[in-house]
């Protein structure tokens, strides 16, 4: 008799919404989230992120419950009814790119365009309907050539990752996003810094943070 393949399961942080898009260039759009655990850039213990590739990450992705993708639509479906229920659902991290795969997406697909929020260091094995890069290793590290927003953290301590350092990745829209610190003068002159850059780079914008401007997750 043939045995039955398991479905595969996911490491998921957390499923939540609707929410506003805070960053990049689906800014201001109604969605879920759906956050991955785990990254290849930090493991997410406070004792570690000072000597991570993201010394400045805020995001917690530590924790996780193993799910299939049908437990992952559910949920996502049970967040809201349908008069009201957002288009989009978002999956970010950590790094997404991990885990996704194209069974996921089907799901998902079912009900939902999917966007995706990645640091490029790993081509993505599924077909989705929006996909951010935000880079966190220089441009030869970064295997991911083509998105519809490329964000970009600024001044970010490497040197090497630099606005013009990306010039060759295809992005449908750029953004320089000032670092936030929690240091209210320091966010202040990251804020002043990446607008004199951007005088000089007339096809990247201003990126803000704007849900913890207007107080969401």
């Amino acid at each position: 008799m043939r045995q039955i393949e398991p479905a595969r399961r996911y490491g998921v942080h957390k499923i939540f919404g609707p929410t506003i898009q805070g960053e990049g260039g689906m800014t201001g759009t109604v969605c879920h989230f759906l956050r991955l655990s785990g990254c290849n850039m930090w493991d997410g213990r406070p004792e570690t992120r000072a000597a991570s590739h993201c010394p400045f990450c805020d995001t917690d992705f530590f924790s996780h419950t193993m799910m299939t993708a049908e437990e992952i639509g559910d949920e996502l479906l049970g967040l809201t009814n349908w008069i009201y229920r957002p288009s989009w659902v978002t999956i970010s991290g950590g790094e997404p790119a991990l885990q996704i795969d194209q069974a996921l997406i089907d799901v998902l697909h079912r009900h939902f365009e999917v966007a995706v929020e990645s640091n490029g260091t790993r081509a993505l094995e599924a077909k989705v309907d929006y996909l951010t890069v935000s880079p966190k290793l220089p441009m030869t590290q970064t295997v991911v050539r083509e998105c519809d927003s490329l964000k970009l953290l600024w001044p970010h301590p490497n040197p090497a990752i630099n606005p013009h350092a990306y010039n060759s990745i295809r992005a449908g829209e750029r953004y320089l996003q000032p670092i936030e610190t929690g240091d209210t003068e320091q966010d202040d002159r990251n804020i002043q810094s990446a607008i004199r850059e951007l005088y000089a780079m007339p096809n990247w914008k201003l990126g803000l943070q704007t849900h913890k401007m207007i107080g969401v997750e």
